[in-house]
């Protein structure tokens, strides 16, 4: 007796302490499937508010439209969804839209289950890039469009788009929280039923799709819970922005776009906020679609492990390749790192600071610039006869003509001018002999037959330097001096050793600054802002980069030569354009930039 006395005791404070117990759980993370321990259906009175549509970050695009939102007076419908089976009951309750921003706040829901689906189809409206007829032929080049709702007839559309859009969201009300329902939600929610009908809780469910929508984009990290989408600062309107891209559209803005904009130098986009601030979303995007496509590519996960293991990626309908790193567990564009030392060097005639970087390869020790000289003076100006003189336009262009950034007069050089319209009265060899008169060797190319249909229209200038070529300071600081062709080979041909390519296909780790830290840019021109502050882009750009040097016949150095679209950027980009040397000597007034290098 006193053995049942104790154990109906025992029994009755184990099913209160279970009670409880069970209890708690509930409330935070309630299985779904009865099966594997599920929960009853729990009916209440639930609110729910929240905001229907996408958020991409500011200043992606030349006009700034970062949102698609719901219009307001639209239809919202919340679906109550079976608690067990996420199959919806064939309850459902419609409120509408407030405003324009696609906010809804439904004040009371008498559901039995507090799973529900949101879903809204955004009407389709006759909407175009409307162009105008000057800029018609520019319209690819996205220079300038505005978005027209409704347009007349009469109206230009460059592309016209008639498609509903439809947002869902399966949501638990018991969270009492607002709710985004965007694409990226959309896109979960079969991923979310079919996890659920595995056998798996609501949030692990919920976290099950989410970590494979963002892993089957490349991304590796936990960016937050999807509902939770509202700023268009968050990484998430990053991804919404990537998913709207495809294997091919992806690559086809790595064809050149992408390449420009992740070499252009940073200082082409200071001094004005939304310029600043277009560059850090475009770089971000970039590498978004950068980690897309290493994922499609079968380049595995960047790991700590795996830092500056390095892959290419395909371009689109070529059959080029961009060279791609793994940085900070990230694909980047760009190429290993190698051992070099950055270093500082103050001009004392200004005082302006300058990046070097020192390279011990190859049995020699190299230290340069790592930014273009831009010392200018009263004898030496720089951006001469510029009317844009904004640093990209001077780097791009030549900062200083030639005599300048030699640090010579007119009286040092000796000028050679051959001209032939065609005719017997000059030929290939009395040019030949013109040149080889006054020189101690031709230059090879100075005299070539037929060129240009054979009219000859040639220009030399033989400098007489009083110093030795290899010690020249021209523009330079104390203590630095203008390169040689020699002086360019060695650091090609030493870096070249480095990544196992010849010294020409080298030039472009020296457009990667973590990589080898030269400083080299591309140019990305036409980045304005408008009358209304609007960030209006032209997706134009060029590799082309020309530097002055002290060798008699060979005054500069020029890589890539306006190289500009289709060809990728790596070790395997085709042409032999990368590096070359010019055998036309220039007149003294053309423009070129200074980069020095140590004594």
């Amino acid at each position: 007796m006193n053995y049942s006395k104790i154990s109906g005791q025992f029994v009755c404070k184990m099913a209160m302490l279970l009670a409880f117990v069970f209890a708690a759980c509930s409330e935070d993370n309630s299985p779904i499937n009865g099966a594997h321990g599920g929960a009853a259906e729990e009916q209440g009175v639930y609110a729910l508010a929240g905001r229907v549509g996408d958020v991409y970050p500011k200043l992606l695009l030349a006009v700034d439209e970062n949102s698609m939102q719901a219009p307001k007076g639209s239809s919202i419908t919340v679906y109550e969804l079976d608690s067990l089976t996420l199959d919806t009951t064939g309850r459902s309750f419609v409120s509408s839209i407030n405003d324009d921003e696609g906010r809804f706040v439904i004040d009371s829901l008498d559901f039995d289950s507090p799973y529900v689906l949101i879903e809204e189809i955004v009407p389709a409206r006759d909407t175009c890039l409307y162009v105008s007829d000057w800029l018609l032929p520019l319209v690819e080049n996205q220079l300038r469009y505005e978005k027209l709702e409704n347009p007349s007839s009469e109206t230009q559309c460059f592309e016209r788009t008639l498609k509903a859009k439809e947002f869902r969201a399966v949501v638990d009300l018991r969270k009492k929280e607002k709710i985004s329902v965007n694409s990226l939600t959309t896109a979960k929610v079969p991923l979310l039923q079919k996890y659920i009908a595995e056998g798996k809780t609501f949030a692990e469910a919920s976290q099950m799709a989410e970590r494979k929508i963002l892993e089957d984009y490349g991304i590796y990290e936990d960016l937050g819970s999807f509902e939770k989408m509202f700023d268009d600062d968050s990484e998430l309107s990053y991804v919404n922005e990537l998913i709207r891209y495809t294997d091919s559209s992806a690559r086809e803005m790595l064809v050149w776009k992408d390449v420009m904009g992740n070499y252009v130098s940073p200082k082409d986009f200071m001094g004005n906020a939304q310029m600043k601030k277009y560059y850090q979303n475009m770089k971000k995007m970039i590498d978004y679609r950068i980690g897309f496509l290493a994922k499609v590519d079968g380049l595995g996960q960047c790991t700590e492990a795996r830092e500056n293991d390095v892959g290419e990626i395909k371009l689109f309908y070529t059959p080029n390749y961009v060279n791609v790193v793994c940085r900070s567990k990230k694909w980047t564009m760009g190429f290993k790192s190698v051992e070099h030392t950055k270093g500082l060097l103050v001009d004392n005639r200004d005082g302006r600071s300058y990046e070097t970087v020192t390279y011990n390869l190859g049995g020699t020790s190299q230290t340069w610039m790592a930014e273009d000289l831009v010392y200018a003076d009263s004898t030496h100006p720089a951006c001469q006869d510029y009317i844009d003189k904004s640093y990209a336009a001077c780097r791009e262009n030549g900062r200083y003509v030639w005599l300048h950034a030699m640090d010579i007069g007119l009286d040092d050089v000796n000028m050679f001018w051959i001209r032939w319209q065609g005719g017997d009265t000059v030929s290939y060899q009395d040019c030949l002999k013109v040149f080889s008169g006054d020189l101690d060797s031709v230059v090879p190319g100075t005299c070539m037959q037929g060129s240009l249909g054979g009219h000859w229209d040639y220009v030399y200038t033989n400098p007489l330097l009083r110093s030795n070529l290899n010690a020249h300071q021209g523009i330079c600081p104390d203590g630095w001096r203008i390169p040689t062709t020699s002086d360019w080979r060695t650091l090609l041909q030493n870096l070249g050793e480095q990544y196992g390519v010849d010294y020409a296909k080298a030039v472009p780790v020296l457009y990667d600054e973590t990589a080898t830290g030269f400083g080299l840019y591309s140019t990305h021109e036409g980045l304005v802002v408008d009358n209304e502050g609007r960030v209006v882009v032209s997706q134009n750009g060029v590799f082309n980069d020309m530097f002055v040097v002290t060798d008699e016949h060979l005054s500069r150095v020029q890589f890539f030569g306006g190289y500009s679209t289709g060809y990728g950027f790596g070790f395997r980009t085709p042409g032999d354009r990368e590096y070359e040397e010019s055998y036309f000597n220039i007149p003294p007034l053309d423009k070129l930039n200074v980069r020095c290098i140590k004594n």
